[in-house]
């Protein structure tokens, strides 16, 4: 599925769509498997629900178009002679956000969850950078 975002994000980038624009809805859809793996209920076997694994699966393919596109946009917003610094200084609230998720004890669907809203918020975020970028120009 990965590939599959990868080759999604390729054509899409042909067809014209800067990477800002197909970022939103990278997110969008990140946010929207999440809140599917979130999904409470187990199927009648007792393993993940159909919800559950479509919501993986999607998830995969957002990682897949997420990585080339937020590497070009990277390379456009970010100096390159300040992009070792300034890539160190946002790994520390990753990690952070790692660390607080792991010895918190949250449950599996509180975290998916948690996550979903960390994406719906950079997907609104992204939006906004979007919208912006189109006024200046």
């Amino acid at each position: 599925c990965c590939l599959l975002g990868t080759m999604s994000f390729s054509r899409l980038s042909r067809a014209g769509v800067s990477a800002s624009k197909c970022l939103v809805g990278v997110l969008a859809l990140a946010a929207a498997s999440c809140l599917a793996m979130a999904y409470p209920h187990a199927s009648e076997s007792g393993g993940a629900s159909s919800v559950q694994y479509w919501g993986m699966l999607s998830y995969e393919f957002a990682i897949g178009a997420y990585y080339p596109s937020i590497s070009v946009l990277k390379g456009t917003v970010v100096p390159e002679d300040q992009r070792a610094a300034i890539y160190n200084v946002f790994r520390l609230p990753l990690n952070l956000l790692v660390l607080i998720n792991l010895t918190s004890g949250l449950s599996t669907q509180l975290s998916f969850l948690a996550n979903s809203i960390l994406l719906m918020v950079a997907c609104i975020l992204q939006i906004r950078l979007v919208r912006r970028s189109a006024t200046l120009k």
